[in-house]
């Protein structure tokens, strides 16, 4: 789908370029556009690139559709990655505010056609032909932060209409009400099944974990009660489940005379350990 790019510049204090600017803006709201203001910006070349593109046809893609604006496809010669183009924009001056500067796109019945006939939710901003009939988003009730109050955002409108979704009628929220249940409970749609199946495995993996930790804290501290670790030294070990080791001296350094004792013993220790010593060293083990 194509348009032609227009650029206009008026210096409004002459009274010729102020009537031709008064008759392009009528023409233009007349068309059903309105005015975007926007500060010139002086990045990427925007401005020569707007100016490049006067008079010249451009490629609209309608992936994804706006109210007030479009993306085009990479355009030769002023943008590999292709624009994005209002349908009316002109330029804000501080100096003067007699200088009129912008551009807009014709709008063909094509652009017109494709807004009309795409429905786009208010929640989620999925977007689907207005022929498929759908008056409520399907694919938003199971949405893990969609609140009861939020059900009349679901309401589908064409691209072009602009207008605030009204809220639910009896009828739409007895219709709306048990599927927005169903679906918060029990994940009546695959993304709400495939929720669910996550969470189920977060919990079983939370479960693997913290049990394998505990087994190792558990099996750490009485393996070192069972060959003699002083009590002291063992009140001064903690486990680290995050880095799965075993730390002396984290409650104060162990001093050279315990660390001979804890060396007599920890030596054939199955686990990962670290030991802070009183004199400024580590000695770590770096394999169980």
């Amino acid at each position: 789908m194509q348009t032609t790019v227009h650029t206009y510049y008026f210096d409004t204090t002459k009274p010729s370029e102020k009537t031709a600017y008064l008759a392009l803006v009528d023409q233009l709201k007349a068309a059903g556009l309105r005015c975007f203001e926007m500060y010139p910006s002086t990045e990427n070349g925007w401005r020569e690139k707007i100016e490049a593109l006067d008079g010249q046809q451009v490629t609209l893609e309608t992936e994804h559709l706006f109210l007030n604006q479009w993306n085009t496809a990479p355009i030769a010669g002023v943008s590999d990655l292709g624009m994005r183009l209002m349908d009316w924009s002109q330029n804000i001056f501080r100096q003067s505010g007699s200088i009129k500067s912008g551009y807009w796109l014709e709008q063909t019945p094509e652009m017109r056609d494709v807004r009309r006939n795409t429905n786009e939710c208010g929640y989620c901003g999925h977007q689907q032909p207005a022929a498929n009939g759908a008056v409520f988003c399907p694919d938003c009730l199971d949405s893990e932060y969609l609140k009861q109050s939020d059900l009349h955002l679901l309401r589908l409108l064409a691209i072009d209409d602009g207008a605030e979704r009204a809220p639910l009628t009896d009828a739409e929220a007895a219709h709306l009400l048990p599927l927005y249940k169903d679906a918060q409970l029990r994940g009546s749609s695959e993304r709400g099944k495939k929720r669910i199946a996550k969470k189920r495995a977060d919990i079983e993996e939370t479960y693997q974990r913290k049990t394998r930790t505990a087994q190792i804290e558990r099996d750490g501290f009485l393996w070192l009660m069972d060959h003699g670790m002083p009590v002291v030294l063992v009140d001064n070990c903690i486990y680290y489940a995050h880095v799965d080791k075993f730390s002396f001296g984290w409650h104060s350094p162990v001093d050279a005379v315990l660390v001979s004792e804890l060396l007599d013993v920890i030596s054939e220790f199955p686990f990962v350990y670290e030991i802070k010593c009183a004199d400024g060293r580590k000695l770590e083990s770096h394999h169980a």
